[in-house]
């Protein structure tokens, strides 16, 4: 990559491990992680040696090993809920090899490289996510944008909590997409299209509909399931059914037998948002997240393919 300019890629589904294990090989001083659910085994300390997050995991052994002091990798995961007893199993294999642990909280998740390279998005590192799921993250090879997002990890590293801090564009800290979900929707002139994992949202729901009835045609991509969190699957249904009653007929629900876990909105295939919260109040006044905004025309494209892919094989 040419570090004169900007490069941005889209990374989504399956392609997450490889971009990912290429990404890491690049890595000389630093490696930074922000991690919800990083799940080498089970809570009870078996390790899944043949899951990708062992891989991930090994990879990371593997440089520190090789450079010693040379690279600092830093992990800051999720310690209150429910994934921390296998985030701990995790940080405690890779702080025999000298990784650096800080737990906390956090729905954000991603990798910084030698303060230049950004790989973020939805995807947890785990077996069901990096192997199965509908993800959608970016590849970023920017220096500025690599400095918020540093900014961010050090807020958090540091003791920071959800909304102590403020990121310059593109970047948005925390409960700060919502408003910029709502702006964006306002502005769209032709065509709204989304994936969301969870989605109760009366002010986004809202947004929605008054966009709808000034003519903006409207597609979604919804998560469902038949096992567990069943109450965000409830209101799920229960947004839908309001979409629908209001003259939203093109929305669409993922298989039952993986995740639509991918988070964006795109505006006009010109514009977009993608991050890691969910549209949810909790995850928007709670749970610490990063969404980044782009005017990218390429990207807000291929984001439109990943989602009819996905719409037509469901």
């Amino acid at each position: 990559m040419d570090d004169s300019k900007t490069s941005i890629k889209l990374v989504t589904d399956q392609d997450y491990l490889p971009a990912l294990l290429k990404l890491l090989t690049k890595a000389k001083k630093q490696v930074d992680i922000l991690s919800y659910s990083f799940a080498i085994g089970s809570a009870a300390g078996k390790h899944s040696v043949k899951s990708s997050p062992y891989q991930i995991a090994q990879k990371l052994i593997e440089l520190k090993t090789k450079a010693g002091d040379e690279l600092t990798i830093r992990l800051y995961t999720e310690g209150l809920r429910e994934t921390v007893l296998r985030n701990k199993v995790t940080a405690d294999h890779l702080k025999e090899a000298g990784v650096e642990i800080v737990y906390g909280s956090t729905h954000a998740k991603g990798f910084l490289v030698d303060g230049r390279y950004v790989l973020f998005g939805s995807t947890n590192l785990t077996n069901q996510s990096i192997t199965k799921n509908s993800e959608a993250n970016l590849l970023i090879d920017d220096r500025k944008v690599a400095k918020e997002f540093s900014r961010y990890f050090e807020h958090l590293w540091e003791g920071g909590g959800h909304g102590g801090i403020k990121l310059k564009r593109p970047f948005l800290a925390d409960g700060d997409f919502k408003d910029d979900l709502i702006e964006m929707i306002g502005k769209a002139k032709k065509r709204i299209e989304f994936a969301i994992y969870f989605f109760n949202h009366p002010e986004i729901e809202k947004a929605l509909i008054q966009a709808f009835k000034r003519g903006v045609e409207i597609t979604g991509y919804i998560h469902q399931h038949a096992s567990f969190a069943l109450s965000y699957i409830y209101a799920n249904r229960s947004t839908v059914k309001r979409l629908k009653a209001s003259g939203i007929q093109d929305i669409h629900w993922g298989p039952l037998h993986t995740f639509s876990h991918s988070k964006y909105l795109v505006i006009d295939r010109k514009e977009f948002s993608l991050g890691t919260g969910n549209w949810l109040e909790e995850d928007v006044l709670i749970h610490p997240q990063l969404y980044i905004h782009l005017e990218n025309p390429v990207i807000a494209r291929n984001l439109s393919k990943h989602l009819n892919r996905h719409i037509l094989s469901s």
